[in-house]
């Protein structure tokens, strides 16, 4: 668990750091699009605004996640669902690090957090009521025999 968590942290702070520079780098050299200059957001506002939708995201995601992985289905496509849930909003931190957009920030801030929390959460109990299931499952053999 310790190296996963340490996986997870390094992983979203390498993420943040490339589009912070990524973000800066563009700022310098060709400046922000207009329409961002204007304040128009339509991406940046669904990601930094976590809802209960980011919650039945983060849920449906952690399920696929622990569900296909139970079953030995892991594919390329879990890690997609899970992505989807996390690298826009680290990606939307280190955008808006850049351009000093602290509101932003807190919101997407939230939502990775709000994200990987539920995720993990989802990820244990799953983890835990198949252990459960598994353990209920030999003593019924035992007894049968």
């Amino acid at each position: 668990m310790k190296r996963g968590l340490v996986a997870l942290g390094i992983g979203f702070t390498l993420a943040i750091v490339a589009a912070f520079v990524f973000s800066l780098v563009l700022h310098v050299t060709a400046g922000a699009p207009r329409d961002y200059k204007l304040g128009f957001l339509p991406v940046a506002n669904l990601i930094s605004q976590p809802d209960l939708y980011s919650v039945v995201v983060a849920v449906i995601a952690g399920t696929v996640g622990v569900v296909s992985i139970l079953q030995a289905r892991a594919s390329a496509l879990i890690g997609v669902f899970i992505s989807v849930t996390t690298i826009p909003a680290a990606a939307d931190m280190g955008v808006s690090t850049a351009l000093t957009h602290w509101s932003e920030l807190r919101g997407a801030t939230e939502q990775l957090v709000l994200n990987v929390v539920i995720l993990l959460a989802v990820g244990v109990g799953a983890l835990v009521l198949q252990r459960r299931f598994w353990n209920q499952r030999a003593a019924r053999q035992r007894l049968t025999g």
